[in-house]
């Protein structure tokens, strides 16, 4: 049995699922108070957090310290796969980090347009973090390539937009299986 959260992180917990189910705007303060257990409308979320701001700014946080498995996956070496199967559990790896951070995710494409500093918080702690190691990965990889990061740069927006068009579609992509897409991807990065 794990150990109970504690009230910030289940503040943080509830405001990015309402967050990420029906937007940052349309989110109230009493809403995440009420969805963490507290007195709805009562200030309790002030206990912890300035503003619900402070409560994004957060959850933020959490997920660039969050990336660490990724980037020590794409750190490491499987020498007992094939190249291709290399390619194959690297973008499955992404794809399961995208959903794994599916309320942010959406919050990143609905929502933080209107915050370009945390927009741009974004890009330097978590893609470029993950553009870089992809790119040295692929260094390791394909040692011929002529611009490794633009192939990860690639790479990296074909895996998130199979992941956003399953997303929109209630969890199925339009067009394939997510092994389809994976041994495609494979196929023509490797």
């Amino acid at each position: 049995m794990g150990a109970a959260l504690s009230t910030k992180d289940t503040i943080v917990t509830r405001a990015m699922e309402l967050f990420g189910r029906q937007g940052y705007h349309a989110t109230t303060i009493a809403q995440i108070e009420a969805a963490a257990g507290l007195s709805a409308g009562a200030g309790g979320l002030y206990r912890h957090f300035k503003s619900k701001r402070g409560v994004l700014e957060e959850a933020l946080r959490r997920q660039a310290s969050e990336t660490r498995p990724l980037l020590t996956y794409l750190a490491g070496d499987f020498p007992e796969l094939a190249p291709r199967d290399r390619f194959v559990a690297v973008a499955r790896a992404g794809l399961r980090r995208l959903a794994q951070e599916r309320d942010i995710n959406r919050l990143l494409l609905r929502d933080l347009a209107s915050f370009p500093d945390l927009l741009e918080q974004v890009r330097t702690q978590e893609l470029v973090r993950v553009h870089d190691a992809l790119t040295e990965w692929l260094r390791r990889e394909k040692p011929r390539e002529r611009d490794h990061a633009a192939l990860a740069a690639v790479l990296m927006s074909a895996v998130s937009h199979y992941w956003t068009l399953a997303e929109v579609f209630g969890g199925t992509h339009p067009f394939m299986t997510e092994d389809r897409f994976l041994e495609a991807l494979a196929h023509l990065a490797s």
